[in-house]
C-alpha cells in the first residue's frame, strides 16, 4: 500500500502541473492579450508534447526499468516548469508547454504498470481508483495554489518553485525501496498492427477522448467560460472551480467498487452518458444556483470512468504485450481529448461563446455514451442466451 500512495502522490504532482495553466488562462490572456482559441491551444501543445512521449515511453522504460522511468518524468516535468517561469513570449511559452508534456508523458504506462504489479489482479479497479485520487486531487489543488502564490509572487515565480518541488520528489522516489524495477516492452510493428486491427482498441480510444475531455477538457476551459460567458470574477470562478473537484476526490473508489461488481464495459458507458448530459445542461443554464449545481455535479459523475476504463485497457491484448494497450491508446485520448477538444471550443468561442463549444462536445460524450451502452447491454444479453 505504501508504494501505491507514493506513486499516487507523484501523479498528483504530474497531473497539476498539467492542470495549473486552467485557472492562469483568464490572467495569460490578459496579460499577452490572446484570444480563446490561442488559450485553449495552451493544452493542445501540453497534449502533444504527452503524445509524442508516452508514445515512446515503452522505448524509455525497456531500457532504464519502469521506476527509473518515473523518477525521469519527475525530473524533466520539474525543469520544464523552472524554465517556463522565464518564458515572455507566445512562441516560447507555447515551446515551453510541448516540453512540458514530453516530461509528463513519461509517467503514465510505468505506472500503470507498477500498479498491476503490486496490486492483486482482483482488486484491480480499487487499486486503479487509489491511483486516480491523484488527479481528482490536482483538479481541486491547481486553483487553491494559483491563488495562494499569485498573493505573494507573479505566476512565473508560482511556476518555478513548483517545478523545483517536483524535482525534489522524483529524487526522493528514486531513493526509496519503492518502485517496480521491470522492464517495459518497447514498442514493435507487429504488436502495434495488432492492437490497430481491434475494433476494441478503438473504440477505446474513443471512449477515453471523450472521457479525458469531460474532465480534463472541460476543466481546462470552465475558467474561461465562467469569467467571459457568466461574468464571474475570475477569483470566484477559481474557488467554484476548485469547490466543483472537491465532492469528486473519492468519487473514483465508487466507480472502482461498481465496476467491479456490476462489469466495467456497462459503468464506462453508463458514465460517459449522463456526464455528456450533464455537461450540454451546464452550458445551457442562466447564472445562479442551477449553474454552480451543474459545475459541481459533472465531474462528480465524470472521474467515474477512469477506474473501470483503465482496468479494461490494462488487460487489453495479450500478456505478452504488457503496457502496449496504454502506450498506444492513451496518446491518441490525450491528444483528442485534452488537446484538440479545448482548442474547439476555444475556437468556437471566438465565434460565439465557450458556452457552444461545451455543448457540442457534450453532445459527443451523449451520443458516444449511448453507443456503448448499447453495445454493452447487447453483450450482456448474448452471455445469458
Amino acid at each position: 500500500m505504501g508504494g501505491l500512495i507514493f506513486l499516487a502522490g507523484l501523479f498528483f504532482l504530474n497531473f497539476t502541473s498539467r492542470v495549473i495553466f486552467s485557472p492562469l488562462l483568464p490572467l495569460i490572456e490578459q496579460e499577452m492579450g490572446i484570444d480563446h482559441v490561442q488559450s485553449g491551444a495552451f493544452f493542445l501543445f501540453i497534449s502533444a508534447g504527452y503524445f509524442l512521449s508516452i508514445l515512446s515511453s515503452g522505448f524509455v522504460s525497456s531500457r532504464i526499468n519502469h521506476k527509473n522511468t518515473i523518477v525521469l518524468s519527475s525530473l524533466a516535468l520539474g525543469l520544464a516548469l523552472f524554465l517556463l517561469g522565464g518564458c515572455s513570449t507566445l512562441f516560447t511559452l507555447q515551446a515551453g508547454l510541448f516540453v512540458l508534456g514530453l516530461g509528463a508523458g513519461l509517467y503514465f504506462p510505468s505506472g500503470l504498470a507498477t500498479i498491476v504489479h503490486l496490486v492483486p489482479s482482483a482488486y484491480l479497479s480499487r487499486g486503479m481508483a487509489i491511483h486516480e485520487l491523484a488527479p481528482n486531487l490536482g483538479f481541486v489543488a491547481a486553483p487553491l495554489i494559483c491563488d495562494l502564490f499569485l498573493k505573494y509572487l507573479p505566476w512565473r515565480y508560482g511556476l518555478a518553485l513548483l517545478g523545483l518541488l517536483i524535482i525534489g520528489i522524483g529524487v526522493v522516489y528514486g531513493l526509496s525501496s519503492h518502485g517496480c524495477k521491470e522492464r517495459g516492452r518497447a514498442p514493435d510493428l507487429s504488436a502495434t498492427t495488432v492492437f490497430f486491427k481491434m475494433p476494441l482498441f478503438w473504440a477505446m480510444v474513443a471512449l477515453f477522448s471523450l472521457a479525458i475531455c469531460s474532465t480534463l477538457g472541460i476543466y481546462a476551459m470552465a475558467p474561461l467560460f465562467l469569467v467571459n460567458d457568466h461574468g464571474m470574477d475570475p477569483g470566484r470562478a477559481n474557488s467554484l472551480l476548485a469547490i466543483s473537484r472537491i465532492a469528486s476526490i473519492f468519487m473514483p473508489l465508487a466507480g472502482g467498487w461498481f465496476g467491479d461488481r456490476y462489469g466495467r464495459q456497462l459503468v464506462m458507458a453508463l458514465v460517459l452518458l449522463v456526464t455528456g448530459l450533464l455537461t450540454v445542461a451546464m452550458a445551457m443554464v442562466g447564472d445562479g444556483v442551477w449553474l454552480m449545481t451543474l459545475v459541481v455535479a459533472q465531474p462528480i459523475v465524470a472521474v467515474c470512468f477512469y477506474p473501470a476504463g483503465f482496468a479494461v485497457l490494462s488487460k487489453l491484448g495479450a500478456v505478452q504485450y504488457g503496457n502496449l494497450s496504454v502506450s498506444l491508446c492513451l496518446p491518441l485520448a490525450f491528444l483528442i481529448g485534452g488537446g484538440l477538444m479545448p482548442t474547439f471550443i476555444g475556437f468556437v468561442g471566438d465565434l460565439y461563446s465557450i458556452s457552444s463549444g461545451i455543448i457540442l462536445v457534450g453532445s459527443l460524450m451523449v451520443l458516444g455514451g449511448a453507443t456503448s451502452l448499447f453495445v454493452a447491454l447487447t453483450n450482456e444479453k448474448k452471455m445469458l442466451v
